[in-house]
């Protein structure tokens, strides 16, 4: 009897805690590539050069990309079905050499998330390239517990297209590339 008394207080503790603790997480990986900044922005800004370095269609094959009309800067969109339901983005911000955003919404979420990839150059022949999102994730009581496992569901898909992306602008050469 003590016995369940002791379970039913933890799982009450538990669900106490997923109802109050904070939702928010935020999830940063980043790399150093062989190239200009104005090579990667080439490569992040069009949703149609995504294929080539993103991790997604290699991480789920079932998924299925619709862009939307337009496909690179501002504006720039596409959705997503697969697996786990799918999802959408839009490009908020396009600075050529600097960053990319965009809003990302999974499933069926209310609020997006947002997603930055930001190059800083380093010196003549390396940019460091940095993918971040961060967000709130919206389910009651198991939220949190999300919250804290998003940098183990996410890091190692940014830490894959990441280096995807640096296999690309290393083998691109630059004069085809710029």
């Amino acid at each position: 009897m003590k016995f369940l008394r002791v379970i039913f207080w933890f799982l009450i503790a538990l669900f106490l805690a997923g109802i109050f603790l904070p939702q928010h997480y935020s999830v940063e990986r980043s790399v150093t590539i062989s190239g200009s900044s104005a090579q990667i922005h080439r490569l992040t800004n069009d949703l149609k050069q995504w294929p080539r370095w993103s991790p997604w269609l290699e991480l789920e094959p079932s998924v299925d990309v619709t862009l939307g009309d337009k496909s690179q800067g501002v504006g720039a969109s596409q959705s997503w079905t697969d697996s786990s339901g799918g999802g959408r983005l839009t490009f908020i911000q396009s600075t050529p050499n600097k960053a990319i955003s965009y809003n990302i919404w999974f499933v069926d979420a209310e609020q997006p998330a947002l997603a930055t990839m930001s190059y800083a150059t380093l010196n003549a022949t390396e940019t460091k390239v940095s993918w971040r999102i961060e967000g709130d994730v919206q389910m009651p009581v198991i939220g949190f517990y999300l919250a804290l496992l998003m940098d183990t569901m996410i890091g190692p898909a940014f830490e894959l297209g990441l280096n995807n992306l640096k296999r690309e602008v290393e083998t691109t050469p630059a004069a085809s590339a710029d």
